[in-house]
């Protein structure tokens, strides 16, 4: 059996998840190792002291949680949202070089290049900037290895149910809206 890089974590990394207390002290106290290691990072190393501490980052963490519970999913808001959240188990990762040290360095590029001076996931008028700033995390995640999009195929039953070609056409578009792939083969 050959070992790949998986999306979602192992039980074992499960089970030294951080505490689901968002913001608590032992959440913020599991960040400490994640903030040393990005301190190591070229575009980060400039960051102050009030921007990247272990209880910024949860408060960043915890803030893209509550923005893709109130406006992706399945209790959006809109139904209309324009991409997938990003899985929770990635943002419970606390490794060094894991999917949320990805998606933090995302934040911070983003940031930066908008030259914005906080992060803000509650002021609707930056809902624009948010949605960019989760997909080019989303982006660099599938980069990484850390998330992949899903391949699909519909079995002709699908095309002879009762929606026929029309439901089958509508099913295509909704996976291609999210970044899948329809495949015709089942092996593919």
């Amino acid at each position: 059996m050959t070992s790949s890089r998986s999306a979602l974590p192992t039980q074992q990394t499960l089970a030294n998840a951080p505490p689901l207390t968002p913001r608590s002290a032992t959440d913020v106290e599991s960040f400490v190792i994640l903030e040393s290691s990005l301190r190591n990072h070229p575009e980060l190393a400039k960051e102050g002291d009030k921007i990247l501490n272990p209880f910024m980052l949860a408060k960043l963490v915890d803030g893209m949680r509550r923005f893709q519970d109130e406006h992706l999913g399945r209790k959006a808001k809109l139904k209309k949202y324009p991409l997938l959240r990003i899985p929770s188990p990635l943002l419970h990762d606390r490794s060094r070089s894991g999917p949320l040290y990805t998606i933090i360095v995302s934040a911070f590029r983003t940031k930066s290049q908008s030259h914005w001076r906080n992060f803000n996931f509650v002021n609707p008028k930056l809902y624009d900037d948010n949605i960019a700033l989760l997909k080019r995390a989303e982006a660099d995640l599938i980069n990484g290895g850390y998330l992949t999009r899903p391949r699909v195929y519909f079995d002709e039953s699908v095309r002879e149910g009762p929606l026929g070609e029309v439901g089958l056409a509508k099913f295509e578009r909704i996976v291609e809206r999210f970044g899948g792939v329809v495949v015709r083969d089942v092996g593919v």
